[in-house]
């Protein structure tokens, strides 16, 4: 295969970031694989996504509008002019293959795979599959799941896992920060609250009251990475024990620091704890499209690596009782951790790319 290839990574960095992982493999092996160029596909406001301000290969902006709200009826008009210079630039390109992570920003690429008759290859991170996947699946050559998909769905692909960017891969692939909470050689149990890029009140807010407990407080160290614009907010209301961070460009200090995690289920941040061998505490963004943080907070529950709390408040109780469970259990983390590590594939992206392209030998 000779021409370009177009990774359509856009919307959330839930897309973005295992778009990037995919564009590191194929910017190194490219022509392995078939390809003269690697290029990303992405919205003109990503442009401040930490993942794509030194990205591995040029990125190709775009502006198509979200569809939805009072806009839906003269979509098709704010959409053409920035679909036709898609095609233009695309053509140029000599893109003769497009890989869509999802979301509505991936539309445009994957309309130019589908009209120009050129191979269209999609990426699904989550266990109920976004309307990209479900609409676009019997256009593409091959799909890639990250997880097993809710029963209800039956899409033909492959299980692989979610690509995971070189800068988050641990060293070393291990539980050396939980083997010593089983042989009871550290007092304090590291827990790390994610609420994503945008932070969730929510988690913030449960964290804080739950440290109001007095045994929590002095078995359980907790570090809160809030988001940006959530961060004064909980840092006026924390005590002193609290380490409050707002964002963190380098997440790989953090993981390795952290016992256990509390955080929302998008498939992204699973993944990362996955190869690091932690245990979670889920509690899913209930307003999620399709709920499918809720189906892949289910599915890591169900296979023994996570907890789940299905909740719309930030009433600490659930979270408490977990947290006293296993103050004088920790071994049970150290087996959490063990499943989590084995669910995990540090080569998604590599097998990915593979199971897309055969590297021509």
């Amino acid at each position: 295969m000779n021409g370009s290839v177009v990774i359509a990574a856009g919307g959330t960095g839930g897309h973005i970031s295992p778009g990037v992982a995919l564009a590191e493999v194929l910017s190194e092996k490219a022509n392995a694989f078939g390809f003269e160029s690697v290029y990303i596909h992405s919205l003109v406001r990503n442009q401040n996504n930490p993942d794509l301000l030194q990205p591995p290969c040029e990125v190709l902006w775009h502006n198509i509008p979200q569809l939805g709200g009072i806009k839906t009826l003269i979509y098709p008009f704010l959409f053409l002019i920035p679909f036709l210079k898609t095609i233009i630039r695309f053509r140029k390109l000599k893109v003769n293959a497009v890989i869509g992570m999802g979301g509505y920003s991936s539309l445009p690429a994957i309309l130019y795979a589908i009209l120009f008759r050129k191979s269209l290859y999609l990426c699904e991170q989550n266990c109920v599959p976004g309307k990209i996947t479900r609409v676009f699946s019997r256009f593409a050559k091959k799909i890639a799941f990250s997880f097993e998909l809710a029963e209800e769905f039956h899409i033909p692909g492959k299980i692989i896992g979610n690509p995971i960017r070189k800068r988050v891969i641990p060293e070393h692939l291990n539980i050396r920060q939980n083997e010593n909470l089983h042989e009871g050689k550290k007092n304090t149990i590291n827990v790390l609250v994610l609420g994503g890029s945008q932070g969730a009140r929510q988690l913030n807010q449960m964290i804080l009251k739950a440290m109001e407990n007095s045994e929590i407080a002095s078995k359980y160290k907790f570090r809160l990475l809030t988001g940006t614009n959530l961060y004064d907010e909980t840092k006026n209301k924390a005590s002193n024990d609290a380490e409050i961070i707002s964002y963190a460009n380098d997440m790989k200090p953090n993981y390795e620091w952290a016992n256990l995690v509390v955080a929302r289920s998008g498939a992204g941040v699973i993944a990362e704890c996955l190869v690091f061998g932690l245990p979670m505490i889920l509690i899913p963004y209930p307003y999620a499209a399709d709920n499918h943080q809720k189906a892949n907070a289910n599915f890591i529950e169900k296979e023994g690596a996570a907890v789940t709390i299905h909740s719309t408040s930030d009433d600490p109780t659930p979270l408490v009782k977990f947290l006293l469970t296993w103050k004088d259990h920790s071994e049970v983390l150290r087996e959490m951790g063990h499943v989590s590590l084995a669910l995990s594939n540090v080569n998604a992206a590599y097998q990915t790319v593979s199971y897309f392209f055969s590297e021509s030998k």
